[in-house]
């Protein structure tokens, strides 16, 4: 049923309730009416047949005053309404044929007063029709009609002024009936259907609000089970952190009781690191050489992921092996040295052999052909090294050694892995050239006057071919300049030549070894600038 079906039914159930809960009001006013009408046609007419009409609209509106009674008593159904309607509306019709047949007679009489009393008496039981039974358009409006049309006729048909007088203000009265049961219609058509709207959109918000606290609830519910879960959660964390606490606690204490790592079978860090100290403060006594070796596996992480943790710690086992087999001098040692790291430490080991040795350890892993499916750039697992060497000195610290090692590996890495970089310290020292152009024939007064223009304070030596390595370290920059004769400068296990007229910058704190090489004595400038 759509909304114009509906507000029918409205209105014209409220029309039937209209009709008959003022029922009585219209048969009073009708019974007065018939007993006006009725004295009228007594006194003027006197002639039995129209004082016999005129009593017509007094019984007839009895009759519909006990229909109402019936009907307000009984409360019919609405599927009974239409039937009720029907009944009512035979009757009003008869009562308005009724009054229209009475004044057309009184109005036929040719009593111009009688005439006018019954004409005045019909309109106002019409207009009062339009009034009490508003949007019932049609029953007013033929109400109307039978009830004002007759006497207008009668009184258009006669000659006398006073009765075209009458039948004009039946005509004006008819016009305005007929109009107002519209107008009365259209207004209560409005009214209803503002009231069905208003009552569908109560509706509507009633479900919307029986909507609203549906979600209230439903989120109340998803509120408390998500509180439940955040209860559950933090109780979970804090188990697995209490778990994880022990967990390292643990580890700890096995990392401090065992020396080895459980993964590898090599040195763990705490106890490499201790041994790497020891063996460098020996080193710096005994004025040797020492050398670390850092290894990575390329690609560790995609490893890790693709074949997960149990796989990747077996990884690190066999390759811990490998290494384990480079360092077997006494003093040498291999050790886990990060996650997917493993070191070396070589004491007494020069720059040469360290670089030996870690490339051999390279070509041996390569060769073990272990499937890396995760790698982009490879089929197999190969490591990358970074390798430095140090002769220890009071000026540098132990962890000199590391970092260099780490810059290496950097290197290493960088440049697509499978590759051994070592560590130059020579790229510290800047080496500058006599330009025989610019700075004349080489000289001992010009080689101070140039030493001078840069801002050095010079001292003349001399080295023998005999000599034992004369050892260098100066805590401020310096220029080594040869005068004559061929140098060889030693930083850390690393050596250059240098011949006459060269110059080389040292920053402060590098120690350095000078030996002069061939027959020939050198002679050099050593020039600080403080």
């Amino acid at each position: 049923m759509d909304f114009t079906e509906t507000a029918v039914i409205r209105i014209g159930a409220k029309q039937v309730d209209r009709q008959y809960h003022l029922a009585h009001i219209d048969c009073i006013l009708g019974a007065l009416a018939s007993a006006l009408l009725f004295g009228i046609t007594w006194i003027y007419a006197a002639q039995p047949i129209i004082v016999a009409l005129s009593a017509a609209p007094l019984v007839i509106s009895i009759c519909r005053w006990l229909l109402a009674l019936i009907y307000n008593r009984s409360s019919p159904p609405s599927s009974a309404v239409r039937r009720w309607q029907t009944l009512f509306n035979i009757g009003a019709l008869t009562n308005a044929i009724a009054w229209g047949a009475a004044a057309s007679l009184i109005v036929l009489s040719g009593e111009r007063s009688a005439g006018t009393l019954a004409a005045s008496v019909t309109i106002i039981v019409s207009l009062s029709t339009v009034i009490l039974y508003a949007g019932a358009a049609k029953t007013t409006a033929a109400f109307a009609i039978l009830s004002l049309a007759p006497p207008a006729i009668v009184a258009a048909i006669q000659s006398t002024p006073s009765a075209f007088l009458i039948c004009g203000v039946l005509i004006v009265c008819l016009i305005i009936a007929i109009g107002g049961s519209i107008l009365v219609k259209r207004l209560v058509w409005d009214a209803v259907i503002t009231t069905t709207e208003n009552e569908q959109l109560v509706g509507h918000l009633d479900q919307r609000r029986t909507q609203v606290e549906k979600l209230n609830i439903a989120l109340k519910t998803n509120a408390d089970k998500r509180e439940q879960a955040e209860i559950t959660l933090r109780r979970t964390a804090a188990d697995l952190g209490f778990v994880q606490g022990k967990a390292r606690a643990l580890a700890d204490t096995l990392e401090r009781v065992s020396p080895m790592c459980q993964v590898t079978g090599l040195s763990n860090r705490r106890n490499f690191d201790q041994q790497f100290e020891s063996e460098w403060r020996r080193a710096t006594r005994d004025k040797k050489p020492i050398s670390l070796v850092i290894v990575e596996i390329d690609e560790y992480p995609e490893y890790l992921e693709a074949y997960g943790s149990q796989s990747s710690d077996g990884l690190l086992k066999r390759v811990g092996h490998t290494v384990k087999g480079f360092g077997r001098r006494a003093g040498d040692l291999a050790g886990r040295y990060e996650d997917g790291k493993l070191a070396i430490m070589l004491p007494g080991c020069d720059a040469l052999d360290a670089v030996r040795i870690a490339e051999a350890l390279r070509k041996r892993v390569e060769s073990i052909k272990v499937v890396h499916a995760g790698a982009k750039n490879r089929d197999t697992v190969t490591i990358h090294l970074g390798v430095a060497t140090i002769k220890p000195a009071l000026s540098l610290p132990s962890t000199e050694l590391q970092k260099r090692s780490d810059a290496a590996l950097y290197e290493a890495r960088f440049q697509g892995g499978n590759k051994v970089v070592v560590y130059k310290p020579l790229s510290k020292l800047k080496l500058e050239r006599w330009d025989k152009v610019n700075d004349g024939p080489l000289s001992e007064q010009t080689m101070l006057q140039k030493l001078l223009v840069w801002g050095y304070d010079t001292a003349k030596s001399m080295l023998r071919n005999n000599e034992k390595p004369r050892e260098h370290v100066s805590e401020h920059d310096t220029v080594i300049a040869a005068l004559a004769g061929e140098l060889l400068v030693n930083v850390e296990g690393h050596t250059m030549a240098i011949k006459g007229g060269d110059s080389i910058f040292v920053p402060r704190g590098v120690a350095l070894l000078l030996q002069a090489r061939g027959d020939n004595p050198v002679v050099i400038f050593i020039a600080t600038k403080e």
